[in-house]
């Protein structure tokens, strides 16, 4: 790997932490979690989706969606409902609490998308964006493979570099 890799590597996590520390300062006003929008705005978009289903979208454990959706329910932000289709689910809404905050959030997220693109012109964003699909995908096929690292690969830098 070269240092050009590391430092490239490197600037992923930094971003991604900076990212995440400031929507979590935005959210701790609203008695928000990122992960606990995450679910929200799915369920803004697509209302009575399964539990299980949302979880494999926010890529959590059952329990950890469990967890997430506990909260939330007892905010008032999200009602589970039996699934008349398999008694073994159920299936998650948006209070009107949930909805409204929602709205109120997504708004404040856009102006924090705004500023976080400011002097990024469009061909560096779709460059970006084309180099972070590669990245994923390697990732999935890592992780479909059991974890397992390409044999050319002495460590791993994401690792090192997100701890």
């Amino acid at each position: 790997m070269t240092r050009s890799d590391e430092l490239f590597l490197r600037q992923i996590a930094v971003t991604g932490q900076l990212i995440r520390t400031i929507a979590d300062q935005r959210l701790k006003g609203f008695d928000l979690t990122v992960e606990q929008l995450h679910l929200l705005t799915q369920l803004a978009v697509d209302q009575g989706r399964p539990q299980s289903v949302l979880g494999a979208a926010a890529a959590k454990s059952p329990a950890n969606i469990t967890r997430i959706l506990d909260r939330l329910e007892r905010k008032g932000r999200v009602v589970r409902r039996p699934n008349p289709e398999d008694r073994r689910s159920s299936l998650v809404f948006l209070t009107a609490e949930g909805a409204r905050l929602c709205d109120e959030v997504i708004s404040l997220f856009q102006g924090l998308r705004h500023h976080l693109m400011d002097g990024i012109g469009e061909a560096h964003r779709d460059t970006a964006a084309m180099v972070l699909e590669k990245i994923t995908a390697n990732i999935e096929r890592m992780s479909a493979a059991g974890g397992s690292q390409p044999h050319h690969t002495q460590h791993s830098p994401i690792k090192e570099y997100t701890r």
